[in-house]
């Protein structure tokens, strides 16, 4: 397993690797290059710079929460809040594949306990991804948010290829990506969802998938929502 696991962090650190130093070495052998073509090449590496530190980030964040040194910054936190700035924050992603974002928030707001920050990545996550398996112009993407039972429930639903069943638990182990059924080409670092998955387990919650081939999918998880008595006197931030 750990042999596995350095091969494909080796892999998937050269492949950004290759792109930067070919685009670099372009761009010093032949100072003549054109404009056009030396902000192709410049954009190219920009981008493959922030994938390479996307990744060496991600791995770290995956380590920390396996050995358990992660750091929780934990309070009670509104969920409207919270998925109004995810929401924001994923904004451009969405103008710019020209997908349409909605929300359905029950009334009043849950309170969950939880590190806001890493709440916020997971649901940049789950929002970030279901942009990637829309069809630009047409793609619709809801987040709907409902509570009951003790739980606040929390879907992101795409209108997306879907995603087979055999697939459903494969794309929460590390490194394991399910290529896009139009493209075949697997789009990500493959550690986005096991780190959101650890995030909403350390919390008390659940975190999975529900889809059906051409039909979409929607992620889901559940956190425990905080006693009514939270909500008169809110705790503040606190390192666990």
């Amino acid at each position: 397993m750990k042999d596995d696991f350095v091969s494909t962090v080796t892999h998937e650190l050269r492949t950004p690797l290759t792109s930067i130093r070919a685009f670099s070495e372009i761009l010093l052998e032949d100072p003549r290059t054109n404009l056009a073509e030396r902000t192709r090449f410049l954009s190219i590496i920009v981008k493959e710079t922030e994938r390479l530190t996307r990744l060496i980030n991600q791995m770290l964040d995956m380590a920390k929460i396996e050995s358990g040194k992660a750091e929780w910054r934990t309070a009670v936190l509104d969920l409207h809040e919270v998925i109004g700035a995810a929401a924001e924050a994923t904004g451009q992603l969405f103008r710019e594949a020209g997908v349409a974002l909605t929300l359905s928030l029950s009334e009043p707001a849950p309170r969950v306990r939880a590190d806001r920050d890493r709440l916020m990545q997971v649901l940049i996550n789950l929002l970030s991804n279901a942009v990637k398996f829309c069809s630009p112009g047409t793609g619709r993407v809801e987040i709907r948010l409902s509570a009951g039972d003790g739980l606040a429930r929390l879907d992101v639903k795409d209108d997306g290829p879907g995603i087979d069943r055999a697939d459903q638990e494969v794309i929460f182990e590390k490194f394991r990506q399910v290529g896009d059924t139009l493209t075949g080409k697997p789009r990500g670092t493959g550690l986005g969802l096991p780190i959101s998955r650890g995030i909403i387990e350390h919390f008390g919650g659940r975190l999975w998938v529900e889809s059906e081939p051409g039909q979409g999918a929607t992620f889901s998880f559940v956190l425990p929502v905080e006693p009514d008595r939270a909500a008169g006197g809110e705790e503040g931030p606190g390192i666990e």
